[in-house]
Formats: C-alpha cells, structure tokens, sequence
C-alpha cells in the first residue's frame, strides 16, 4: 500500500462510513466552536461575553452529545479489531483510535459539567484579559479556583496512575506523565543553566542597538506577511489578526487555518517570532492531507510535535543566520531608515541575545525553557492540592528569582501573563517537548540536506516545507506522536539533541 492511500479511508466498509458520517459532524461543529473562540479573541464586542459563554457552552454541550452516542461505542468496538488486517489503512486506524480516545474521555464527563466548563472557559478568558490590564490578579482569581477545580475533577473522573496531573498531559501528550517530563526535563534544565552561566561569565555581549527604534505597526503588518509568505504559508487559506497573546486555530484544515500575532511600535522582536511562531503552527496544519478533511486526524499528532513545528519554524530556522541572509532585504526594504546600514549577521545575533527577562514569549532559547519549568512545577503541585490559588503569586515571584535572578514588579508581568491557565491546566510542557522534538527534526533536516545553510542564505525555505509536507505534515494526526517522531527521525525523544543544538549554537554566537 502506498503511503498516499494509506492517508485515505476505505469507503467500501460500512462501518468505516457510518463512522466518518459521525467524525464528520463532530469536526464541524468543533469548527464552529473555534470559529466563535476566533471571533472572541479578535474581533467580539467587550460586552458580549455572557452571550458568547452561553452559546460556546451550547455548542459544547452538542459536541459532547455526539460523542456519547452509544452507537459510536458500538461502531468503534466493531472496528478496533477489523482496522488491523492489512487490507485497511492508516487513516482507518487512526481513526478509530481517536474516535475511541474522544468516546471513553466524554463518556466520563457529564454534559451539564462539560457546558459549565465552557461557559467558565470563556468568563475566564474576559477577566483574565481585564485582571492582566489592571494588573488585578484577585479579580482573576475566582475564575482560575473553578477552572483548577473542573481540572482535578476531570483529572479525577479520566483516572489516573502516579498523579493527578498526569491525566491532564495526557489530554495534549498521549501517555506523558510528570515523572517522564522530569526525566526529559532534567537535561534540558541542567544545560539552559550551565549556558546561561558561561554567557553571563564570558563578558560578551550581543548588539541589540538595531532593535532599540520605532517600528510603525502597519509596516511591521507588511513585514510579517511577506515573511509567511517566504515560509509557504497560504493566505488562500489563512488569515492574520490581531489579538491579547498570539495563537493558532484551523476551521478546517488544510483549508482554513489563521493565526494571530501583537505589535508594539517599540518592540520588532515581538511579532517578528509570534508569527514566525504561529507561523509553523500554521503551516503544519495547511499542510495536512485535505483526504483527512473533517476528521479528528487533520490536525497535529500531538501537542508537543505541534510545538515542534512552531520552534523549529521560529528558532532554529527563524533565528539562524543563514535564514536571516536570505530575509533581511525583506526587513530593509520594510524599514530603510532604521537597517539601511545593518548586516544581516548583526541583525540575527540581536534576535538572540540572552538575558534572563520576565515574559516567556519573549525569553531568549536559552532561558526559555526555564520559563516552562517553573510552570510546569506550579502546574502539577496546583492540580495536585499541594498549593492554593491564592498563593500563585508569591510562588511565582519566588520561582522566577530562584530559576532566573529576575522578580516581576506586577503580577501583569508575573502570574497573568499567560492565557493558558484561563483554560485549563497540563499544556505548557509540550513547549519543551517542542523544543526536544524540534531540535531532532531540524538535525534530520540537517542531514537531509548537507547545503541547508546555503538554501536558507539564497531565501529558500521551500525546500524545507516541502519536506515536512511530504515527512510528516500530510499525516496530521494519522500516528501516534512517538510513532510520527519515529517516521520522521527514526527514532525516539532523545533530549540531547537539543543540549547538543543549544550549546553548539550559543557557544558559536558568544564564543565561548
């Protein structure tokens, strides 16, 4: 079987169809919902939110109705045995296995909990957006106490077997559980410390004067776009806006993917990574198979091999040198004033200067992932009833002086300056997990192609896209994330691929 027809379902079985009639409903409405989610973050009037909040929980609730239906129990019990003889494909296994995940998960949910979460989910992201404004972390603070209470309850009813916070990584990680992140975790923590160290004792220092200027937003628009562009990313079948913390969403991949991104006339650096950022996210998704079209498997395997493609897009590609040789007459012709006299080497070695800073979308790649260890530490004792709510504040402070030498001024630059928790709790180790995946695909990359630095030096970047179109994008969510990470580097998570990525890179950029 070619691996073309392995991304197609075999129409000829009945239950293979009944079941795509019932995946297919399910990803339209799950469409609609993020369509609403979009418009929220984008676009929705302020005073609008109690109504949004009802008609995502409804929306919800529908979702959660088709996904307890008995006879997709019934479908999924007749096929899980069928799917593995040869004559079927990868698409029909794959399919069945998240048909399967998605009814055992919600048939331990009831509807009414499930529409009640939403309409938190949305109140939480209001006042999160308005606490983060006003700098008002106890405004915030009720909502985040039920959001963490929903969490443990579902963590509870989903089961699990060491602690409760692994069944929320499992909802983005497949089988990931704390004890595996702190083993994973452990080389990545011990390195970003050690480079962190040798930086700061080197003495040398990166020319950051370059993006010290003022950067009109609708020339910095233009910038990005044509940056997307150079990527691969189609916006035939994408959009760009605007919103409070950038993010990524499909309606239907491949063939409605958007993204977002922020600006500050006084910070280039910000939109240039988020959109290079989502960028990947996006291109990952427009890249999937459109025969997978309206089905659980037209998205990312997972969320960490989904955080690869946006670190690879941003950081090993997107801060290189090479890269930036081929894009700076880009960023010269959109700001002629303030590079007309800059190379493109100083301006890269800007994008990567380290110092250990407040804001995780704006950390360097060597502190990072220290960003994401101290919430993963807050996440996993919240959810496990060994902190309060009320606390999170002075944990955070003394974490960020403990892991950084930094100490936020304000919660606004502390302990709200993420949306994530306004939704739930278990995602933010797939960053890490997207740096530890990203940098094993990106030396496959490497080898692949032995003049990659001189493709990117020329502006293509095509050829990388291709690749991963071909590798690894069409198959969306077809493998399991290990089994993906294995067709495309040919073997498992190893995280010295990116101890040996990180120490090779900065040590070149500071000489050490």
């Amino acid at each position: 079987m070619t691996e073309q027809n392995n991304l197609k379902f075999t129409s000829s079985n009945e239950h293979i169809n009944e079941l795509l009639t019932h995946m297919n409903i399910i990803s339209d409405l799950g469409a609609f919902s993020a369509l609403a989610d979009w418009d929220q973050q984008t676009g929705m009037p302020e005073g609008a939110g109690e109504a949004r909040a009802h008609q995502m929980a409804t929306m919800q609730g529908l979702i959660h109705e088709r996904l307890t239906n008995p006879r997709l129990g019934e479908l999924v019990l007749q096929l899980e045995e069928i799917v593995k003889q040869p004559e079927y494909t990868d698409a029909d296994r794959g399919l069945v296995y998240h048909a399967r995940r998605s009814y055992d998960q919600s048939t331990k949910l009831p509807r009414e909990m499930v529409e009640e979460m939403e309409r938190v989910r949305v109140k939480s992201f209001e006042a999160w957006v308005k606490a983060r404004h006003n700098n008002d972390f106890a405004s915030f603070s009720p909502w985040l106490q039920r959001t963490v209470e929903f969490q443990r309850e579902v963590a509870d009813r989903f089961g699990y077997q060491e602690c409760r916070y692994d069944a929320l990584l499992d909802l983005y990680e497949p089988g990931l559980t704390a004890s595996r992140v702190d083993v994973l975790f452990a080389p990545v923590r011990e390195v970003s410390a050690t480079i962190l160290k040798r930086i700061q004792e080197s003495g040398h220092k990166v020319d950051t004067s370059s993006l010290s200027n003022t950067f009109p937003v609708e020339k910095q628009q233009e910038l990005n776009k044509h940056l997307l562009e150079s990527m691969g990313y189609d916006f035939n079948r994408g959009q760009m806006a605007v919103s409070a913390h950038p993010f990524t969403t499909s309606f239907g991949s491949p063939l409605d993917v958007r993204l977002t991104t922020r600006y500050d006339e006084k910070n280039l650096l910000w939109s240039i990574m988020s959109s290079l950022h989502e960028g990947g996210h996006a291109v990952y998704e427009q890249g999937c198979a459109s025969s997978l079209l309206r089905t659980p498997l037209a998205s990312g395997a997972s969320m960490g091999v989904h955080e690869s493609q946006s670190r690879l897009w941003e950081n090993g590609i997107g801060r290189s040198e090479a890269f930036w040789r081929g894009q700076f007459p880009i960023v010269q012709r959109a700001f002629p004033e303030q590079f007309q006299n800059l190379d493109a080497k100083t301006f890269a070695h800007a994008l990567n200067h380290v110092e250990p800073s407040l804001i995780r979308t704006e950390a360097d790649e060597v502190t990072y992932n220290l960003h994401i260890i101290i919430r993963f530490e807050i996440e996993r004792a919240l959810i496990n009833g060994d902190i309060a709510v009320e606390s999170l504040p002075s944990i955070w402070n003394s974490k960020y002086k403990e892991y950084l030498s930094v100490e936020p001024p304000t919660d606004t630059l502390g302990v709200l300056q993420d949306v994530h928790w306004s939704s739930g709790f278990g995602y933010f180790p797939s960053y890490t997990l997207g740096n530890l995946y990203g940098a094993q695909i990106y030396s496959k990359l490497r080898s692949v192609f032995p003049d990659f630095d001189a493709r990117l030096e020329q502006g293509d970047t095509r050829f990388v896209l291709s690749w991963l179109q071909e590798n690894m994008y069409a198959y969306g969510a077809t493998y399991k994330p290990a089994d993906l990470l294995k067709r495309v580097v040919g073997e498992e998570a190893d995280p010295q691929y990116f101890v040996r990525y990180l120490t090779e890179k900065f040590s070149g950029i500071y000489g050490l």
